[in-house]
């Protein structure tokens, strides 16, 4: 899903540049006003599509357990494609707070090569821990590293789903 929202910031970052293609700039635009939704409640009805998903499969309703299943599979990278999607201003989530939304958003309009880096590594899935290690590894700015991190905080993602909507 992100990588769609890349693609269409590049065409932003040459639009600001070249003022005639404006309509590119709106269109990046538009979700930073858009009215928060629930994550807990998208995850459910994720988690219910998963169930029917499985179930057709299996030819027989499997009830509890594909529910089950997809919270204990998915409901963690769920919340963390979220929490990024929250900080990079593309979907406000309730989960989250008003005040991180967006927070990184100029920062990819910018082209910051070093975000962009550690937002695909939590896509990937890895941790802080993870990203910091292949940061030293890589001799970055470490202070810059940590910066980001904490703007990011990817561990706010760690929410507990509430099973039985």
């Amino acid at each position: 899903m992100r990588s769609t929202f890349r693609l269409r910031l590049a065409g932003v970052r040459s639009a600001a540049v070249t003022a005639d293609q404006s309509s590119h700039y709106q269109s990046v635009v538009e979700p930073l006003n858009q009215a928060p939704r629930s994550l807990r409640w998208e995850g459910w009805q994720e988690a219910l599509r998963h169930k029917w998903i499985e179930s057709q499969k299996h030819g027989c309703d499997l009830g509890d357990r594909a529910l089950k299943d997809w919270f204990r599979k998915h409901w963690l990278p769920f919340c963390r494609i979220r929490r990024l999607e929250h900080v990079e201003g593309q979907q406000r989530w309730e989960e989250f707070a008003e005040q991180e939304f967006g927070q990184i958003f100029e920062l990819i309009l910018n082209g910051d090569l070093l975000l962009d880096c550690i937002l695909d590594r939590m896509e990937y899935g890895l941790d802080n821990l993870e990203i910091i290690n292949w940061a030293l590894v890589w001799a970055m700015p470490m202070e810059r590293v940590v910066d980001l991190l904490i703007m990011i905080d990817i561990n706010r993602a760690r929410l507990e789903p509430l099973v039985g909507e």
